[in-house]
């Protein structure tokens, strides 16, 4: 794909677009950037970290959520531990105010990052399980349904070691 023949200085060219101040441009830079193939997320792993800061800044709810699905897509190492974004994203999940799909998104990206530390993994099922018996969306009770099982299956596998 296109993002895989971008030279060096035409990709960070690119990637500037991320923070222009034009709404429009910087969720649409997001929205392919949330498309890109293996070749082009690879690229973009060295910038996980600017892109975890931009979502973290981002006051607007569609460019986080595209942010938030880039992050989603890159690989995370217990060595890499992100952990004001970490409560970025704990803090998300039992916001009123955010969309479901954020909560959603950052229930998925507290797991990758927590599932390496057996008590952030207590906590994050804690604050998964406040929510029992409370309506959910759908999208919101898939990403908790899928994000507690995965949880037990990382216990039964902790065990086992």
């Amino acid at each position: 794909m296109a993002q895989s023949s971008f030279d060096d200085r035409e990709f960070d060219e690119f990637f500037q677009l991320l923070y222009d101040e034009e709404a429009r441009v910087a969720e649409n830079v997001a929205l392919i950037m949330s498309h890109f193939n293996k070749a082009g997320r690879e690229r973009l792993n060295s910038r996980k970290e600017l892109i975890m800061a931009e979502a973290m800044r981002t006051s607007n709810a569609t460019k986080l959520r595209l942010l938030l699905t880039i992050i989603l897509r890159q690989p995370f190492s217990e060595e890499e531990i992100a952990t004001p974004f970490l409560d970025f994203c704990l803090d998300n999940i039992t916001s009123s105010a955010q969309p479901v799909a954020i909560k959603s998104l950052s229930i998925y990206l507290s797991f990758q990052q927590c599932r390496f530390f057996p008590e952030l993994l207590q906590e994050l099922e804690a604050i998964l399980h406040s929510y029992d018996g409370v309506p959910l969306s759908p999208g919101l009770k898939c990403a908790r349904t899928k994000v507690l099982q995965m949880i037990a299956k990382n216990k039964k596998k902790h065990k086992s070691q």
